[in-house]
């Protein structure tokens, strides 16, 4: 489990930490059962709703493939107008064009070969990993600081507590 921080304490032994330690363990207990219902509920929701969905949506891709099969048949109304206007709305046809890429590796060492670096995206950010292993005079330099800091954290022995439980 992960550690926790905490900023303030109001206990005045170790038996009272130890006590605490219980108490969050058994907290996370009834928060995991609460949460495991949670979900239950969400899941048998979701299920339920794909269930009533499941037709409509059937019955909406049939609705749109006669509409698109009807307009195809009908393509040369098309001519003057892409698109026809209907009381509940409107049907047409849009040109449509998109980049297919049939090897990515290629293709990105193409664009560089040629110069078009202008078509490759590169996300540039700081590396902190990194950035840690450089000198201080380094760090400022470029705008930055090493922030170091004694956190206090805690670690619950759940196996203990379902044993007691």
């Amino acid at each position: 489990m992960a550690r926790k921080r905490l900023s303030a304490t109001t206990l005045e032994s170790w038996s009272d930490v130890d006590a605490c330690l219980k108490a969050i363990a058994e907290v996370d207990r009834e928060l995991a059962i609460l949460e495991t219902a949670q979900q239950e509920q969400i899941d048998a929701i979701k299920a339920a709703t794909k269930a009533e969905a499941e037709p409509l949506q059937s019955k909406k891709a049939g609705l749109e493939l006669a509409m698109q099969q009807y307009a195809e048949a009908n393509r040369g109304e098309f001519i003057k107008a892409k698109t026809k206007e209907l009381t509940f709305g409107s049907v047409g046809f849009r040109l449509s064009t998109r980049i297919v890429i049939k090897n990515l590796g290629n293709t990105l060492q193409a664009l560089k070969d040629f110069g078009l670096t202008g078509c490759i995206r590169i996300k540039e950010e700081c590396d902190k990993e990194a950035m840690k292993n450089l000198p201080i005079e380094t760090l400022h330099a470029v705008g930055a600081t090493l922030k170091q800091e004694d956190a206090f954290g805690y670690e619950v022995k759940r196996e203990l507590i379902q044993e007691v439980a």
